[in-house]
Order: structure tokens, then sequence, then C-alpha cells
């Protein structure tokens, strides 16, 4: 069966909201707050953003990601 269009876009938003419940998590398990993220270079835009699971450029992720010492492997590795 086809999924409907509106089908694939609540699953995205479930795994963008997973992603962004993710990086607050990683933020705060530091005890880190979104100022001293933008000291590693990460944009106060893309924190917000990617905390808020809303749409990431990859490139954005990335940069996050970086700022966390993660690589792709292993944050994808701790989502459900």
């Amino acid at each position: 069966m086809i999924e409907t269009c509106e089908e694939i876009r609540n699953s995205d938003r479930q795994r963008l909201e997973a992603i962004g419940k993710t990086l607050k998590e990683m933020r705060f398990s530091e005890g880190r707050n979104q100022d001293e993220l933008e000291e590693y270079g990460a944009t106060r835009r893309q924190i917000q953003r990617g905390e808020h699971g809303l749409n990431l450029t990859l490139t954005s992720l990335f940069n996050l990601l970086d700022c966390f010492g993660y690589t792709l492997q292993e944050f994808f590795e701790d989502l459900e």
C-alpha cells in the first residue's frame, strides 16, 4: 500500500522531533546553554531549529554534532 503525502509528512515530523529531542538532551546533559554552542561555531538559529524538530540541512546537523563531538553514526545509534 502506498502512503499518502500526509502520512509521509507525519512520519518525517516524528523523526525530526526525535532528532530535536536528542539534540536538546545532549546539550542539557553537558550542562551547556545555547550561547556556549555558538562559541563552537553553531548559530543560534541552527540550535533552535534543530532542538525544535524543524527541518535542518545536513551541514547544520553536522555542525551541531561537531559541537558535541559526535559522529553521525553515534548520533543515529542513540535514536530509537
